[in-house]
């Protein structure tokens, strides 16, 4: 994120053209025009598309929920791969996007997140993958329990989750000062800013409510220097 998106709604996570929809989406990893560059940005998730298929094993059988999927470069790459993939976003103007994006992939669904934490209409154990790339590098601790809570619900046993979080030991003074410059401008745009957490924090987390860490790292692709990148399994 950058100062050209001070103009976007932020709370929302809503944008009303190209240019600050593919700000919000890729940040300042394209420069001040992303909208230009919406193939690099396609070539960068389908790439990591490939990559986090790999890493949770799907297979043409796999039930997949996505959140926040954004423009729908990653989800598009990822229905290739599996059985069906279920697209959530709490944004409008993302999911506009990402249906346009995805027209004609007959396996994906798109869902409105209405409030966050999150919660889905989906039966006990539904899904065998559930995955938020270069989301909850912007949820409070207080977010990722909730949203671990309905993990749980929802995953199938063995079932995997991928998360990738902001490392609180590892925190960029100069990332932080722009972080908190937009906040003090707007304290609504808390939950749009990137947020660290302390790992220990995170996984103790994910273990209360049943997961086991997988593998830590970090596959590439367009995301924050100094995330890094969670597979769990549910016990």
């Amino acid at each position: 994120m950058n100062a050209r998106l001070e103009d976007t709604d932020m709370s929302k996570w809503e944008a009303r053209d190209a240019k600050h929809l593919a700000a919000l989406l890729a940040g300042d990893h394209f420069g001040d025009h992303p909208e230009d560059n919406l193939d690099k940005i396609r070539a960068k998730k389908k790439n990591r598309a490939d990559d986090l298929c790999k890493k949770m094993g799907c297979t043409k059988e796999s039930i997949v929920l996505e959140i926040g999927s954004g423009m729908g470069f990653t989800s598009k790459y990822v229905a290739e791969n599996v059985k069906h993939l279920y697209c959530s976003d709490i944004s409008t103007s993302f999911l506009d996007t990402a249906r346009k994006e995805c027209a004609g992939v007959k396996n994906i669904d798109f869902i409105k997140i209405e409030h966050e934490p999150a919660t889905f209409a989906f039966e006990n154990e539904f899904f065998d993958m559930i995955f938020a790339d270069a989301v909850f590098i912007h949820l409070n601790l207080y977010d990722i329990y909730w949203y671990f809570s309905e993990f749980q619900r929802l995953a199938k046993k063995r079932g995997k989750v991928f998360i990738n979080v902001m490392n609180g030991s590892k925190i960029d003074p100069q990332k932080l000062s722009q972080m908190a410059d937009f906040y003090r401008k707007d304290t609504d745009s808390l939950k749009r800013l990137l947020c660290w957490n302390s790992m220990d924090a995170v996984l103790t987390v994910a273990s209360t409510f049943g997961f086991k860490l997988e593998s830590r790292g970090k596959l590439g692709g367009l995301v924050q220097r100094a995330s890094v990148d969670l597979l769990f399994s549910k016990r």
